[in-house]
């Protein structure tokens, strides 16, 4: 589509992020290129990594805790042998280690245990706050603070290639999970040290890297983008009738049906079908609204 400077539209982009800026600095030069109001990102993004980010503008940017949620897929490239403070190949080298005795059948064994549920412990150079302040800037001073293991899920762990000191896996995983603390566990669990040498995701739920946008792409105006419908296609859609249309437009839950079973986050839908509001599926068939978009 073309850009006039002045974007309203309350959409998704599904930008390509280079390595080299952070997150909320891509973010923010998405927002300025087309001009929008309002911009928010969803899942962020180191600096050094690359990949899938999904940009939220104007309005859109009240979805982004819907689409954080979502399953991340990366392709990681670990190299073996060294040890940094920010798990990464931009960090102070802290250890180095031989890792010539290493074998690819080493490698695969120990990818196996990282599979399904974990304990993963993030790492200090990250966002998470402690009274306030982010864990990096507190690092950047030589401080190290106590941090709460979190529980992640690795749904998937592939070798696509090794060649040592360096080895590439696709991951798939939960929300949360920090392919730099991956690669210290992994690291520790062969012996040597490892660290994250390239990241890229690949994915962030039905959002793919092959769609994705460049900023170049974004300036010339040659560009697609998701709907705040489409890009929560992800959730169970509902129609309304015109009485539970009336409630739910104004904030106020209605009654949806009997015998269903509730914790389901719905994209609830006006009798013309257009989406309007995310609701929350209670037991008994009562839907609770999250969220009121449009009236």
């Amino acid at each position: 589509m073309s850009v006039d400077r002045s974007f309203n539209e309350n959409v998704v982009i599904n930008l390509n992020k280079p390595p080299d800026i952070t997150s909320h600095q891509a973010g923010r030069k998405v927002q300025r290129i087309l001009g929008a109001s309002k911009s928010g990102h969803a899942g962020t993004l180191d600096p050094f990594a690359e990949g899938l980010l999904l940009v939220c503008l104007n309005d859109a940017t009240r979805t982004t805790e819907y689409l954080s949620s979502l399953e991340k897929e990366y392709v990681a490239h670990f190299q073996l042998g060294m040890v940094t403070d920010t798990l990464d190949i931009t960090g102070t080298l802290i250890k180095e280690v031989n890792p010539s005795g290493i074998t690819e059948e080493a490698v695969v064994k120990v990818l196996g245990h990282f599979k399904g549920e974990l304990m993963q412990m993030p790492p200090m150079y990250s966002a998470i706050k402690q009274k306030g302040v982010p864990l990096y800037k507190l690092a950047r001073k030589g401080i190290t603070v106590h941090r709460e293991e979190r529980r992640v899920f690795i749904h998937m762990m592939e070798l696509l290639s090794f060649s040592l000191p360096e080895f590439v896996v696709r991951i798939r995983c939960s929300k949360g999970t920090y392919i730099r603390s991956l690669a210290r566990d992994i690291g520790d669990a062969l012996g040597v040290g490892a660290v994250v040498r390239r990241l890229q995701r690949t994915a962030i739920g039905h959002f793919r890297i092959e769609d994705a946008v460049s900023f170049e792409a974004l300036q010339s105006g040659l560009f697609t983008f998701s709907t705040m419908d489409e890009a929560l296609k992800h959730l169970d859609e509902l129609i309304l009738n015109d009485d539970q249309f009336r409630l739910a437009s104004h904030g106020t839950a209605f009654f949806a049906g009997t015998g269903i079973s509730g914790g389901e986050l719905l994209r609830l839908k006006s009798p013309t079908g257009d989406f309007f509001a995310i609701g929350k599926l209670q037991d008994g068939g009562r839907v609770k609204i999250e969220k009121v978009f449009f009236h």
